[in-house]
């Protein structure tokens, strides 16, 4: 009897996680497919559970990654909640190599970009260098790279 019910409770979490996986894979459509606005809200949606879970998980950070030379975050109206996800996601990345390659991405593509969002980016590394995910002697060899 005790088997049987161990046999079921580990068929309702597989199916769980099964179910959560598909939900993560539609909010990764969305990303790519929906307005910019709502790519931002799915992607904040994607870290909340993966924080949750405990997993980082490389698809989240290669689609933020790409995020960050999209056209349509030029217009947006969410580009402070999409800096603070940014924000959110590089302080809790474990990896200082994919740190670095958001920072200098970031950099790259900042001339593009209206006074306050290139000021709210600033900030942004400021407080990223703060709080020790990246030194400044990171920062100042991405001027020889």
């Amino acid at each position: 009897m005790r088997r049987r019910e161990c046999s079921s409770r580990c068929q309702t979490i597989a199916d769980r996680v099964y179910s959560l996986n598909s939900y993560m894979d539609i909010l990764f459509k969305i990303t790519h497919a929906g307005t910019f606005n709502t790519s931002i809200q799915a992607l904040n949606l994607i870290f909340q559970v993966s924080q949750a879970q405990q997993a980082a998980s490389d698809r989240f950070h290669r689609t933020l990654y790409d995020s960050l030379f999209d056209g349509r975050l030029i217009t947006s109206s969410k580009q402070a909640m999409y800096l603070n996800l940014l924000f959110k996601a590089m302080k809790a990345d474990p990896s200082v190599a994919r740190v670095m390659a958001f920072v200098k991405r970031l950099l790259q593509m900042l001339g593009m970009y209206q006074p306050p969002f290139i000021c709210g980016a600033l900030y942004l590394l400021g407080e990223v260098s703060a709080f020790g995910a990246v030194n400044r002697s990171q920062l100042n060899c991405l001027s020889y790279s």
